[in-house]
């Protein structure tokens, strides 16, 4: 293909255009120094979110605790809350569109038990369409959503630690 001097000038411009205002990709802003270590502690003793949470924190390079005492913060799964709502009926009054909510509560907390971080929560909301005929299908959907939940939740809270400024620095 042979480019034409018009087409070269416009594609310099226009990566020295791009080059010149600053744009750049965004990067991942790392852990702070203060969450060098962390261990996850959950009431459910098999939880997906915990195990979710686990496996972001290593992809993140925090190393992640067997036990509360090795670690410089506990992030404690607080609660999950998850429900199902119609969103719209269809002409039989059947429902043809639900809306999922799920909601994750954390809190950050020192090897000793004081509060670095207090209770917060994330929500997140996802519509999905219901057919009764695809029935099996769509429990297949739904149950994949409520895993897309738990996820985007953990990445969610992985984020908001990144900008976290604990109450007090743990030692």
């Amino acid at each position: 293909m042979v480019m034409t001097g018009t087409l070269r000038f416009s594609l310099l411009m226009t990566v020295l255009f791009v080059a010149g205002c600053g744009f750049h990709l965004r990067g991942e802003t790392p852990l702070p120094t203060w969450l060098k270590s962390a261990y996850v502690d959950s009431d459910i003793r098999y939880s997906e979110v915990a195990e979710e949470l686990r496996r972001a924190l290593r992809l993140a390079g925090v190393s992640v605790a067997d036990r509360p005492e090795q670690a410089t913060a506990v992030i404690k799964v607080e609660g999950e809350q998850s429900n199902r709502r119609i969103l719209s009926v269809g002409s039989d009054g059947r429902p043809r569109e639900y809306e999922l909510n799920y909601r994750l509560s954390y809190g950050v907390y020192d090897a000793a038990g004081e509060v670095l971080l207090p209770t917060r929560s994330v929500s997140q909301a996802q519509a999905y369409t219901f057919d009764e005929v695809d029935l099996l299908g769509k429990s297949t959907e739904r149950d994949e959503l409520w895993r897309e939940l738990r996820r985007r939740s953990v990445a969610a809270v992985i984020n908001r630690l990144r900008y976290a400024r604990p109450a007090r620095k743990p030692e």
